[in-house]
C-alpha cells in the first residue's frame, strides 16, 4: 500500500497562518533537509504514524492529488474554486473536494474600481473590462449574476496596473488589508466570496487504501474550534454557482 501523502503550503502567508493549526493539533513537519520542500508530517502524540509531506505550491498540489501521487493537500480556496470552476466551464473532469475548512489566512474577493466609474451594483458591470487572476472563478460568478457583456483581461498579478494604464475598468482580486487599493485610487465595490485555507482531497479519497488513516489526519486537524470539518459553500446563498466550490 502506498503510503499517505499530504501536500502543505509553500506560500509563506499561508504556511505561517496554517502552523497554529499544525501545532494545535500537535503534529509539525520535518524536512528531510533543511532546504529540501519535501520530509514528513509527524504526529507528537504518536497515534498516527510518520506521513510523507510536502510543500508545494497550490498548482503543483492540484496537479498531484490529480494524478494520484498526493491524498490530501492545505490551499487557499481561491485556488480550489479556480481550478473547480475551470473544469466545469471546459468539460473537464475535476475529481476533487474541499473536505475541510480552517479558520486562517482569512480573505475576501471582491470588484474593485474607482469611485468614477459608479458601480453600485453587477448590473453595472455590463460593457465594462475586468483584469484578474482568477478568469474562470469571475466568468461563473458573472453568470451567477446574469451579467454577460463583460471583456476579461486574465493577468498574472498586478491587476491594479491594468486599471491604472487604462486598459481595464475594474478588477476582481482578493482583498486583504486593502492598502494596494489605496495606493492605486481603487476601492471595494462587490463582494464575492470569503477565501480562507481549506483541506482537499480526491473525491473518491474514502475508497482508497488510505481512507482509514487520511480520516484520522482530517479528524485531527478539524478537531479545534476554528476549523470545520463540513466546509460552508463558499459562494453566498444568492449566488446560484455554490456547487462549483464544494462537492
Amino acid at each position: 500500500m502506498q503510503d499517505l501523502t499530504v501536500i502543505l503550503p509553500k506560500q509563506k502567508r499561508l504556511r505561517e497562518a496554517f502552523a497554529p493549526i499544525m501545532a494545535a493539533a500537535d503534529l509539525h513537519f520535518s524536512r528531510e533537509k533543511s532546504r529540501h520542500a519535501y520530509g514528513v508530517c509527524v504526529d507528537e502524540r504518536g497515534d498516527l504514524p510518520v506521513i510523507d509531506a510536502a510543500e508545494r505550491k497550490p498548482l503543483d498540489a492540484l496537479r498531484k492529488l490529480k494524478s494520484g501521487a498526493a491524498d490530501l493537500a492545505v490551499m487557499g480556496v481561491d485556488k480550489f474554486i479556480e481550478a473547480k470552476c475551470k473544469a466545469e466551464l471546459t468539460g473537464e473532469r475535476f475529481g476533487l473536494s474541499a473536505v475541510a475548512d480552517f479558520n486562517c489566512a482569512a480573505c475576501r474577493m471582491y470588484i474593485a474600481a474607482k469611485p468614477s466609474l459608479g458601480i453600485e451594483s453587477a448590473a453595472d458591470l455590463e460593457g465594462k473590462t475586468i483584469a484578474t487572476a482568477f478568469p474562470y472563478s469571475l466568468k461563473a460568478w458573472l453568470s451567477a449574476q446574469d451579467v454577460q457583456n463583460v471583456e476579461i483581461i486574465e493577468c498574472d498579478g498586478d491587476s491594479e496596473d491594468e486599471v491604472r494604464d487604462g486598459s481595464a475598468d475594474a478588477i476582481f482580486e482578493i482583498v486583504d488589508s486593502g492598502q494596494s487599493l489605496i495606493d492605486n485610487g481603487l476601492e471595494t465595490k462587490l463582494f464575492a466570496y470569503n477565501v480562507q485555507a481549506v483541506l482537499v482531497a480526491s473525491s473518491s479519497y474514502k475508497l482508497s487504501p488510505n481512507a482509514m488513516l487520511a480520516q484520522d489526519f482530517i479528524n485531527r486537524l478539524t478537531q479545534k474550534e476554528t476549523v470545520k470539518q463540513t466546509a460552508p459553500p463558499v459562494f453566498q446563498p444568492e449566488i446560484k454557482v455554490d456547487n462549483l466550490c464544494y462537492a
